[in-house]
């Protein structure tokens, strides 16, 4: 992760604690606890019942629960993944559950997650402290930016440039796409920041570009969280070791779901978005569209991760020039903000949608380089 973007994530930790008083409304619950071992009676059970709704209440529906991914895998990297949002709630909610008879253990073990927020909260404080300190910006989209955001899997890639680079390829081919039917050509696709710890690019782009493929990414996710279950069922077939045609079978007709809603979402999309007035062209991209769909549902079922952002431009005046075009971008960007969020995925991938055309388009090019290594041999 860049210096400045773990400025941003850390600021954006520090103001949830402190907004939501996350730690003062543990330490009470700890305190409840507490006094619940000591003596329990009606007044500190009710204590207990009060502060442990309290603290339910903050750690409900908060900002980091809508990190994206990006933002999610860095502050798993940090170590405070467990700390924060409905991941915190959870690990809370199952202590008093399994320890509703021994109020005692129950309170050693909220205790140690406290004192783990505590020196959390302490380091985020610090690393504020040495960023000012070193003038450290943190990373921040101007008025009306737009970012796109890759998150390619290590596994993905088994850490190995050569496939590294082919993926980058597949991305190109993929963002190009859209870049030219959303502004009628292909976009330079300049590298804002990278992270090497998760293979994470951040990409430039203008409101039209990132508003199409904020668009596409809500509807390929949207769809893929309704094969989800069809996943689960596939996971429970290889746990019962079932014969395997009931397992191709399950497969197929996640491919099949996946495959017809994406033959319909493509003419949606070109002629939602498509600026060109070539109509021949028109035809080209809208194959082109369909097979970056797929390649795109094909990666996020193995992990990858598309997302968009954008800075809600500050009061403009009504005849500034591309205002409606970022206001409606912004307005997209923000729709689709909910399918962009932190996908966890379980068991081995599912789907096997096509990636070329019978003209070649959407071929991959690391099969091409393939191809002619053979043709060396």
């Amino acid at each position: 992760m860049n210096a400045e973007r773990l400025h941003s994530i850390a600021l954006a930790l520090r103001q949830e604690l402190s907004s939501k008083n996350t730690i003062s409304t543990l330490e009470s619950l700890v305190s409840a606890l507490q006094a619940i071992v000591q003596s329990s009676n009606t007044n500190t059970q009710q204590n207990l019942v009060n502060s442990r709704d309290g603290f339910y209440a903050v750690v409900t529906n908060t900002p980091t629960d809508s990190f994206t991914p990006a933002w999610r895998q860095i502050l798993n990297e940090m170590g405070g993944e467990e700390l924060f949002g409905k991941n915190l709630k959870q690990g809370v909610q199952q202590i008093l559950a399994d320890n509703q008879m021994t109020p005692g253990v129950a309170h050693q073990q909220i205790q140690a997650i406290l004192t783990k927020l505590q020196e959390f909260k302490n380091a985020l404080d610090q690393l504020a402290t040495a960023f000012a300190h070193l003038r450290i910006g943190s990373e921040k989209l101007a008025p009306g930016e737009a970012e796109i955001t890759l998150l390619i899997p290590r596994e993905a890639v088994h850490d190995k440039l050569e496939e590294f680079t082919e993926e980058l390829e597949e991305m190109e081919f993929i963002l190009n796409t859209f870049s030219e039917v959303a502004t009628g050509q292909k976009d330079d696709l300049r590298i804002r920041s990278v992270s090497s710890s998760g293979l994470m690019l951040f990409l430039m782009a203008s409101p039209a570009f990132a508003a199409v493929v904020a668009k596409v990414v809500d509807f390929v996710v949207g769809q893929y969280k309704k094969i989800l279950e069809i996943k689960k069922l596939q996971l429970e077939i290889e746990r019962l070791q079932l014969p395997d045609e009931i397992s191709s079978r399950t497969k197929e007709h996640a491919n099949t779901l996946m495959d017809a809603e994406i033959e319909k979402f493509t003419v949606v999309i070109v002629n939602e978005y498509h600026v060109g007035k070539n109509g021949e062209r028109k035809n080209e991209l809208t194959n082109a569209v369909r097979i970056s769909l797929n390649k795109i549902a094909n990666r996020i079922d193995r992990g990858f991760n598309f997302e968009v952002r954008i800075e809600p431009p500050k009061a403009l005046a009504k005849d500034a020039t591309g205002t409606g075009e970022i206001t409606e971008a912004v307005q997209t960007i923000q729709a689709a903000a909910i399918n962009m969020q932190y996908l966890k995925l379980e068991g081995p991938p599912i789907l096997e949608l096509p990636e070329t055309t019978e003209s070649g388009d959407g071929t991959k090019k690391h099969k091409r380089k393939s191809a002619k290594k053979d043709e060396a041999k």
